[in-house]
């Protein structure tokens, strides 16, 4: 890995990624998107409607606007997970089943991700960062639940979701950080910081109580900023009381 790669920024690149094509409808085999005519296109362009594997980590780069040794990082581990799945696929013929094809570019992303190295004890910042990046695009944003599928039906796990909360986000952010079991065990104090720090932020920007109650009734714009409010507090190591923020 090139040393001035972020690997929570790159794991959250591929998680983000992830999202877009779990949407089956919006998937397209082909390496990077398709606009609605069925023209090829950037996979960052704003008239892109269907994507494939490298187009949904362009359009979740440029979401996050990450930067290009990221980018570059994150499109060399899908390509060498999705080289690996390949490998050792046993199903259908993907190259001559769109289901089939689906299915590994969906594969190769869950191989990338199980592979990325995470850090030893993540913290709050390492949480809010990629938890951010899951929701900076408002089509992967949701109200009303931790996550939605594709048919805008509540989840009550992340798998298959499309969309996410805030609340789902962080959760899921935790979820990919805290992979292996003793890592699970450490991050709890971490998680309940990053609760807090979005509380402190909600307060700030709109008088709510919680951070949940800003997602559920505010815009995506305000929750996003919410975010970047408290990443400038974790980033500073403080936790004001919301009536002092």
């Amino acid at each position: 890995m090139d040393p001035r790669t972020d690997i929570v920024v790159v794991a959250a690149l591929l998680v983000a990624a992830r999202t877009i094509v779990a949407d089956p409808t919006r998937w397209c085999p082909y390496p990077h998107a398709l606009d609605a005519n069925g023209h090829s296109c950037e996979g960052r362009a704003n008239n892109a409607v269907w994507w494939g594997a490298a187009g949904a980590l362009d359009r979740a780069a440029a979401d996050a606007e990450a930067d290009e040794y990221d980018i570059a990082e994150a499109h060399r581990r899908l390509n060498d997970a999705a080289l690996r799945v390949a490998s050792g696929w046993t199903g259908t013929a993907w190259l001559l089943d769109r289901k089939a094809a689906y299915a590994m570019t969906v594969a190769g992303f869950d191989e990338a991700i199980r592979a990325m190295p995470r850090p030893e004890a993540p913290g709050a910042v390492d949480i809010l960062s990629l938890a951010r990046t899951l929701i900076a695009h408002p089509g992967r944003w949701a109200q009303g639940a931790i996550a939605l599928d594709r048919n805008g039906r509540a989840l009550t796990t992340f798998d298959g979701g499309c969309r996410f909360c805030a609340a789902g986000a962080v959760g899921l952010a935790a979820h990919v950080l805290g992979q292996d079991e003793a890592t699970r065990r450490s991050i709890g104090p971490a998680f309940d910081y990053v609760g807090r720090l979005l509380d402190c932020a909600a307060f700030k920007l709109g008088e709510f109580e919680s951070y949940i109650g800003l997602n559920e009734h505010d815009s995506h714009a305000n929750v996003v900023a919410m975010f970047d409010h408290a990443l400038d507090m974790a980033r500073g190591g403080s936790v004001p009381t919301p009536e002092a923020s």
